[in-house]
């Protein structure tokens, strides 16, 4: 494939029935990726497969292991070794630290921070057979600089930049890169902000192609590994009110 090409490889886009995923699927698929959709329930995950071409559907629970397995078997099943993985899926649930249940807590750190492992374990052995790969893992600004209420978000995402910037330097040996992307874009954490807040951010987030685009560079560029590319600063001009 041509230097900087999407074109024939596949990729894996969690969560991508919806916002960030979708528009990431959308737009690798239609710079010649063959896209895996993947989404919780799989009516979702056909539907938007559906528009996309050359993709296919996968669904299940990325917080349990044993789906995520799942999912990467079919992935591979019906495309072939994945050598682009998107870990975008997650989830950022609102609540003061003192009322942060364990289930809460136990369910962000799984869905936020160790799917992206265990999709990471699963597929990079593929990856190295086959010459290499790309990795590109969605992280938060919540988990950079902090955000009042957020505490189990942020620390799954603070979580996802030191695992991502230690596997950029130990898969560099094996051609596999590795980098992060801090999204700005109309997500549903970004509605759970104070209405006083998310009136002027929404203003000033890029749209949704933006963020695409930036996972596309990432994606297609050759000599990028261990960047963190943020988006999103517009969301944290100023933090959110304590409400603990």
């Amino acid at each position: 494939m041509p230097q900087g090409s999407v074109e024939g490889r596949v990729a894996l886009v969690t969560g991508s029935t919806r916002g960030i995923g979708r528009a990431v699927a959308e737009l690798l698929g239609a710079e010649g990726a063959r896209v895996v959709v993947h989404g919780r329930r799989q009516e979702d995950a056909e539907r938007v497969a559906a528009g996309i071409p050359r993709a296919v559907p996968v669904s299940g629970n990325v917080g349990h292991l044993a789906e995520v397995r799942a999912i990467c078997r079919t992935a591979t099943n019906l495309l072939g070794p994945v050598d682009v993985l998107v870990n975008n899926a997650g989830i950022a649930p609102r609540t003061a630290i003192t009322r942060v249940t364990d289930e809460e807590w136990d369910e962000t750190i799984a869905v936020d921070l160790s799917a992206p492992f265990w999709f990471i374990r699963e597929l990079v052995p593929a990856m190295k057979r086959t010459g290499g790969g790309c990795i590109v893992n969605v992280t938060s600004g919540a988990g950079i600089e902090g955000i009042a209420g957020f505490s189990s978000y942020a620390a799954a995402k603070g979580g996802i930049v030191g695992l991502s910037r230690t596997l950029a330097l130990e898969l560099a040996m094996f051609g596999i890169r590795v980098n992060l992307l801090s999204p700005g874009a109309d997500t549903d954490m970004l509605r759970q902000l104070p209405p006083e807040l998310l009136s002027t951010v929404l203003d000033m987030v890029p749209p949704l192609e933006d963020t695409a685009r930036a996972v596309l560079e990432l994606v297609a560029d050759p000599h990028v590994t261990g960047r963190l590319v943020r988006t999103d600063e517009a969301t944290y001009t100023r933090p959110a009110p304590n409400d603990a």
